[in-house]
């Protein structure tokens, strides 16, 4: 009697009791879905004798809710993944470099050994014309010092053209008619920035010209130097635009297989880690701010460029000695190990410090030869940490040019001036 009436209440049990909660879920959730219990659980007369065939069927109907479930999960997982899908944009492919260019992947040496020769000379040339320009230029204001006492009666002095543009009416409501200038040039540019439409906040116009008076008051050796670390960071700016990834790389990155000449310029300004255009810049505006001074904005910025091209000529030209290492560069470090080197030639007692060691000063005829050991240790056993031949080219180059290459463009100077003056 007692086994009948379990079995009777067996009978009785709810759907949820009977398939199990997992599978009560499954029921509940699942669309278009229905759990179809045995009929022996409803027909069966409920006796002893059926209590064995009760027990088979309890079993039955927990494993197909077991299954069900299964089923659900399955269901609910794809919804989940679908509707991700439909929320997040597909992500464009990643995209792989791949050396592209007419060598057809053999390193030549030829052709990019004359360009980088060409562009050295070239770069030499421009750059003393300029310088010339310059010195002529300087030359005709001190004649006409006197001017800045009396001045002509045509008014054709400098500091009449300074007095006349800060006489402008809107110039005087932006810093006032006597405000510090510089030179003509710098009284142009605040004149430019009192242009600027009425819907520019009077404080952005003032912040401008405080910039510019910064900017004027330093040296033109400087100012190269500044405007060099501005087109690193241009550039850097340029490699974080996924759109224009593609493009720098080809055009950026020198590559020896890639067949291109002009990407050991490029590559020059090139960085596409933070750290790297810190460290860069940090030691070009250290080192090169001195240096520039010492020999002018036009003859460092001929050495400067020359420096970066043919570090990336010595590091290409030795690359088929291990083609394993054979890899795309970048980075200014040639031209700045050159710059450093011009440094101890022209100041070897100076005391500098190192960026990890701050407050131990050490002098730089210590610290730069023991920095071109270091990566002559490295090109020669092939690390691959930097590019240690860059580093070694750029600092022998920085050295050597020093030492015999300044009597070379005195002598390029003064064969361009002569030239100029007989036409």
């Amino acid at each position: 009697m007692l086994r009948q009436n379990f079995v009777q209440r067996l009978a009785q049990y709810p759907l949820r009791r009977a398939v199990g909660v997992r599978g009560y879920k499954a029921a509940v959730f699942q669309p278009s879905s229905s759990i179809m219990l045995p009929k022996s659980i409803y027909t069966a007369r409920w006796t002893t004798a059926n209590l064995k065939h009760a027990r088979l069927a309890s079993s039955e109907v927990r494993g197909y809710a077991r299954s069900r479930y299964e089923e659900f999960k399955q269901w609910q997982n794809e919804q989940r993944s679908q509707q991700q899908s439909h929320e997040q944009p597909p992500s464009e492919p990643e995209w792989e470099y791949r050396p592209e260019g007419p060598s057809g992947g053999r390193v030549l040496l030829l052709r990019p050994t004359l360009w980088a020769l060409a562009f050295t000379a070239g770069t030499f040339y421009v750059c003393s014309n300029v310088f010339i320009g310059h010195q002529e230029k300087l030359l005709k204001k001190s004649r006409n010092l006197l001017d800045m006492f009396w001045a002509a009666p045509d008014g054709g002095s400098e500091s009449d053209r300074v007095w006349k543009i800060m006489g402008d009416p809107r110039v005087q409501h932006l810093v006032g008619m006597y405000h510090n200038v510089h030179s003509e040039e710098h009284a142009r540019m605040i004149r430019r920035i009192a242009r600027l439409p009425e819907w520019v906040p009077h404080e952005v116009k003032r912040t401008v010209v405080a910039l510019t008076d910064r900017w004027y008051k330093l040296s033109r050796g400087s100012r190269c130097v500044y405007t060099i670390a501005g087109l690193n960071v241009l550039v850097f700016g340029m490699w974080q635009m996924p759109r224009l990834v593609p493009f720098m790389a080809r055009r950026f990155l020198h590559d020896p297989r890639s067949g291109l000449s002009y990407t050991m310029l490029t590559s020059t300004f090139s960085h596409k880690d933070l750290w790297h255009l810190l460290f860069n810049s940090i030691a070009l505006v250290s080192f090169g701010t001195s240096v520039a001074n010492t020999m002018g904005a036009e003859h460092f910025t001929a050495f400067y460029l020359s420096a970066g091209v043919l570090s990336s000529l010595a590091s290409h030209v030795l690359a088929p000695l291990r083609p394993a290492l054979i890899l795309p560069s970048l980075g200014a470090s040639g031209a700045v190990y050159g710059v450093v080197g011009a440094m101890m030639m022209l100041f070897p007692h100076a005391q500098i410090a190192i960026i990890f060691l701050p407050f131990i000063p050490m002098s730089i005829s210590h610290v730069f030869p023991a920095l071109l050991a270091y990566d002559f240790a490295g090109a020669v056993l092939g690390w691959r940490t930097f590019g240690h031949v860059a580093h070694l080219a750029g600092g022998l180059y920085g050295l050597a040019y020093l030492e015999w290459g300044t009597e070379y463009w005195n002598r390029l100077v003064r064969f361009i001036d002569r030239h100029r003056r007989k036409n």
